[in-house]
């Protein structure tokens, strides 16, 4: 629980001081003007990585090299483990990971046109993913 306190203060954190949007004067209307606005290039532009974990002893590397990253790792249960590991400077890399159970894991190396916007769902107890791709 700690851990997860944690985790959430530095993601709040990190998205205070990166937010150049006014929330309060956004609505339907004027969203997509917003986001196309000139103003907001470096926060359309930069990289982002999520990574939310509900129970215990669950832990999560990643290693992201990639020019633009939007990844997402969410872990729900005990014990379970995610490494991703991407040296791929070309590529951007749009990942998705989603685990729901105990002792499950997932192991990402590399990255390819194939796999730039690849989602990984896992409902279940005792799985284990390899994925290898170069």
């Amino acid at each position: 629980m700690k851990n997860l306190f944690i985790i959430v203060m530095f993601l709040c954190c990190y998205q205070i001081s990166s937010q150049t949007i006014n929330f309060n004067n956004v609505n339907s209307n004027n969203v997509l003007n917003l986001i196309n606005s000139g103003n907001q290039q470096s926060l359309i532009n930069s990289s982002k990585t999520a990574v939310i974990q509900v129970g215990n002893n669950n832990h999560t590397s990643i290693v992201d090299k990639s020019k633009k990253s939007d990844l997402l790792v969410r872990q729900t249960g005990d014990f379970n483990n995610t490494q991703i590991f991407n040296a791929n400077r070309e590529l951007e890399n749009q990942q998705k990971v989603n685990v729901q159970g105990n002792n499950n894991y997932i192991d990402i190396t590399g990255n390819n046109s194939n796999s730039k916007e690849m989602e990984i769902n896992i409902r279940g107890n005792d799985k284990m993913i390899f994925v290898r791709h170069y």
